[in-house]
């Protein structure tokens, strides 16, 4: 009987461990204007934001940019490779932390543009 109970409290607390983990890396995926709808909700927290680059500003390998949807926006801060498609116009997701305003970016992904998009005949 105490194997039993044994197991099972192992169970539990490795099940557990395992949901805490998860949790801590949760990533939310939002639009510009979800994020703004509740702003102190996710402000620290790791975000994915989707939007159109409205404007951009480029320093070496660091990029400033701002994205916007449905007349929000918010100014991404981003340091790395930016994907060739990147340009004022183009859809994006960024992935970062969301903290003070806007999003220090760890990863910026370009949509696919509709050229490739398949034409109806």
């Amino acid at each position: 009987m105490k194997k039993v109970l044994f197991f099972f409290v192992g169970l539990v607390a490795v099940v557990g461990y395992i949901l805490f983990a998860a949790s801590r890396n949760y990533v939310y995926y939002l639009t510009v204007d979800e994020l703004y709808a509740e702003v102190d909700r996710y402000d620290g927290r790791k975000v994915k934001v989707s939007g159109t680059v409205v404007e951009a500003e480029r320093g070496g390998r660091e990029m400033e940019f701002t994205i916007s949807e449905n007349g929000k926006s918010v100014r991404v801060k981003y340091r790395g490779a930016v994907p060739d498609a990147f340009a004022v116009g183009m859809p994006v997701v960024v992935e970062g932390r969301y903290s003070g305003g806007r999003i220090e970016a760890t990863t910026v992904l370009t949509k696919c543009p509709s050229k490739y998009e398949s034409q109806s005949r």
